[in-house]
């Protein structure tokens, strides 16, 4: 499954995107003041996917990704 990342503060969800309900999820976390990071996983689970993301990524190379328009792909 795939699975994108939004974050607000130090809080991080990972959604995967094609759950049955997953557009109505992201919209009601964007309504809540969440951005969807330029980050899109691969992973099993939730679980997984933020065990990849934490494992993978540091705040600095997301921050460029925002900068440049860029997807990071794990």
């Amino acid at each position: 499954m795939k699975f994108c990342v939004l974050v607000k503060e130090d809080v991080l969800v990972f959604e995967a995107l094609h759950a049955e309900n997953a557009s109505d999820i992201i919209m009601s976390l964007f309504r809540q003041g969440f951005v969807l990071a330029p980050v899109l996983i691969e992973a099993n689970n939730s679980e997984n996917a933020r065990a990849c993301f934490l494992s993978r990524y540091e705040w600095q190379e997301v921050t460029a990704a925002f900068q440049q328009r860029k997807v990071l792909v794990c």
